[in-house]
């Protein structure tokens, strides 16, 4: 796997998880979510590098389902709890809350979400990955490059564009955008 098909399956897998984000929620809440990425653009790259992370580090387990189910299970709530702390240091906030669910940790992490990240381990090695992977590779090798470059430009600009006004509004009292969540103290 070369840099830029590299990159360009991290993006589709941002995407992947934006879709799969405003779906669930939409279906929790029962009114429409379209905004889950940090940025304006369509993705939640938090699944990006979970796809990332899950082929080096989960790869030598995908064979092994049960295994798999609870590395998987884990590498995901890791993820949730770290980026978690990292937008609180930075924002005050998190984008999420679990606090209404049962055996949640702050709002931040829930056995819930938990053991659906488990589930969505197995089904990502055992359906989406391979798919995914075969998916990108449909992009003509003459714009890999391009592409890849492009949708590097769009997110970096678009989220130093974000954090900027995040943290220019940080101390400002205002509204949660569109699915995010505020941390309640």
């Amino acid at each position: 796997m070369g840099i830029y098909f590299m990159i360009n399956w991290f993006f589709l897998c941002s995407l992947l998880g934006y879709l799969l984000e405003c779906v669930v929620l939409t279906c929790e809440n029962r009114t429409p979510v379209f905004n889950r990425g940090f940025g304006h653009g369509p993705f939640c790259i938090i699944y990006g590098f979970g796809a990332v992370g899950a082929n080096f580090l989960l790869g030598p387990l995908a064979g092994h389902t049960v295994r798999l189910y609870f590395a998987a299970m884990t590498m995901a709530t890791l993820m949730e709890l770290v980026t978690a702390r990292a937008m609180i240091r930075l924002f005050g906030s998190f984008w999420w809350d679990y606090s209404k669910k049962k055996f949640n940790y702050k709002g931040i992490i829930c056995l819930e979400s938990s053991l659906g990240w488990g589930l969505l381990g197995i089904v990502y090695f055992r359906f989406l990955n391979g798919f995914l992977i075969h998916l990108t590779g449909y992009v003509p090798q003459r714009f890999e490059k391009r592409m890849a470059v492009a949708l590097v430009l769009f997110y970096v600009t678009d989220f130093l564009y974000c954090l900027r006004t995040q943290l220019r509004n940080k101390g400002e009292e205002q509204e949660p955008m569109i699915g995010r969540l505020s941390v309640r103290s």
